[in-house]
């Protein structure tokens, strides 16, 4: 019985063997594959004054089109403004954003963005640093404010059919109907009654209203028309028709 035993017993641990050493050999082939398929994005978002910004996300897109959900999505930035994460190698759009509340929906008063969507190629087993400056609504209007010239001023309401005032809504003027990304100038916040106030330079614009920064598809317009002084009566009509 031992003289059997043994030889069955050795014949047996040599096919254990040769099955583990197969799984391990397949196994380092699977994990080189999968890394020569990944690449790594990193950087640092910051404000305009350049303090780090923590909890914001990263969103990388696979298109232009970024209002729907994102390929990739970044944990939030630590203490210093910095990420770290993983992306497919491709062509890609990514964005900054931070919101004072949990989602991924529209952008509410306080919450800050990027801005437009910057284009990025990226290969295999690389590393890609991007940095991003974040401002919400009312600090994006001093990006966008062009000083060669006195800008006029323009106020209004913004306000429904029925004259009711819209709420969580700005109004903007935009050298083209069609608005991608930030608009060239823009309102802060309406108040309680839906007024807003918008300082432009002379110029022929489109002017409009949006409830989420930057605009997204429900953007509505007015018109266009040129601004070649004050003007305190320009009330914005949010009409279904209206709506982009």
């Amino acid at each position: 019985m031992k003289r059997w035993f043994e030889p069955s017993l050795a014949r047996y641990m040599f096919a254990l063997f040769l099955v583990l050493s197969a799984w391990q050999g397949m196994a380092a082939e699977y994990g080189t594959a999968s890394a020569e398929e990944t690449a790594i994005l990193k950087g640092r978002v910051s404000d305009l004054e350049g303090r780090a910004v923590e909890g914001a996300r990263i969103f990388v897109y696979g298109s232009p089109v970024v209002r729907g959900p994102a390929d990739f999505i970044s944990a939030g930035t630590d203490k210093e403004g910095m990420f770290r994460m993983i992306v497919s190698p491709g062509k890609y759009w990514v964005v900054a954003r931070l919101k004072k509340t949990e989602g991924y929906g529209p952008l509410l008063p306080g919450d800050k963005h990027s801005g437009e969507a910057v284009e990025v190629e990226i290969a295999s087993r690389s590393e890609v640093t991007m940095d991003f400056i974040v401002a919400d609504l009312k600090e994006a209007i001093k990006i966008k404010t062009k000083s060669r010239e006195r800008p006029f001023k323009i106020s209004g309401r913004i306000i429904d059919e029925q004259g009711s005032p819209v709420t969580n809504a700005y109004a903007f003027a935009n050298m083209h109907e069609k608005v991608e990304g930030i608009p060239d100038y823009l309102s802060s916040w309406v108040d309680d009654e839906g007024r807003y106030t918008l300082y432009v330079p002379t110029g022929r614009y489109y002017i409009g209203g949006a409830a989420t920064f930057p605009p997204d598809q429900t953007y509505f317009i007015k018109g266009q028309m040129i601004i070649d002084g004050d003007r305190s009566d320009l009330d914005i009509i949010k009409k279904a028709g209206d709506i982009k």
